[in-house]
């Protein structure tokens, strides 16, 4: 007696529709709620971290009238502690997050929701660009008293600081994915992000560098277009055309994401 093959029925199709805007608004609200918790450390830590270095460079200037690039020092000063916060706060909240995940033994559950690898990368970054902004925003409050920097390019400004937070958060989604414990993690960070950062021109002008090959290394780093950039936006003042910068902040921010999403979809040192 032969038995009739059971019916397969159609395909499986995803409930959630071409984007699973739930799994994404979830995962934005659980790393929103881990940033939240630590309030303090993230937002308001890079805002007196900024006073302080203000306040040095104050005292070490005294009555003297000191400027770079024909705008007073702390003018100069401003965007560049602005920037380097949401670069350092964005790169931790994505790093952090995700290495906290991988040694708990967590990062199974969210490998295993119903998303697709974008999906993930989307709700991953989005809270460590709030954060960044948040940031970004406390720094140029504390810093009025020092400098009342208003941005002179507003738009600007706003496009060169969600894609700095864009970018180095994709950059801490790449690095914790490819470090395996903390020293790893922090062994990027210390020697190879903070070094780039600040050999950018984020606390002095490229200008003052005397000629020859440390200024060609510093004006070839892409973190430099992008401080120059911001400071233009801010100040008016640029050693760089500020169109350049944007290409390559444009150009910097879609290859780490693209770079952080294929990570994800391959599941290297994601999967056990």
């Amino acid at each position: 007696m032969s038995v009739a093959p059971m019916d397969q029925g159609p395909p499986t199709v995803r409930r959630f529709g071409a984007v699973n805007w739930l799994g994404i608004r979830s995962l934005i609200r659980r790393e929103m709620h881990r940033e939240i918790r630590f309030f303090g450390i993230a937002v308001f830590g890079p805002a007196l971290q900024a006073a302080l270095f203000a306040s040095v460079f104050a005292l070490a200037a005294g009555d003297r009238v000191v400027s770079a690039n024909d705008l007073p020092f702390m003018e100069f000063l401003v965007p560049g502690l602005i920037f380097s916060a949401l670069m350092l706060r964005a790169f931790e909240s994505t790093a952090h997050s995700i290495m906290y995940d991988k040694l708990e033994a967590d990062i199974g559950d969210i490998l295993m929701a119903p998303m697709m690898p974008g999906e993930l990368l989307t709700g991953m970054v989005t809270g460590a660009v709030a954060v960044a902004l948040s940031v970004a925003l406390s720094v140029w409050i504390v810093m009025m008293p020092f400098a009342a920097v208003i941005p002179a390019h507003p738009i600007a400004a706003l496009t060169y600081l969600f894609l700095a937070a864009l970018f180095f958060a994709g950059l801490g989604v790449i690095a914790s994915i490819l470090s395996e414990k903390w020293d790893t993690l922090s062994g990027k960070e210390t020697f190879l992000l903070i070094p780039i950062i600040f050999l950018s021109g984020t606390f002095f002008p490229i200008s003052a560098v005397p000629e020859g090959p440390w200024q060609d290394v510093l004006s070839h780093n892409p973190i430099f277009w992008m401080v120059d950039g911001f400071r233009w936006s801010m100040s008016g003042v640029t050693e760089t055309d500020p169109s350049g910068g944007i290409m390559i902040a444009f150009s910097l921010t879609a290859g780490t994401l693209l770079a952080a999403r294929q990570l994800i979809k391959s599941g290297y040192k994601l999967k056990p």
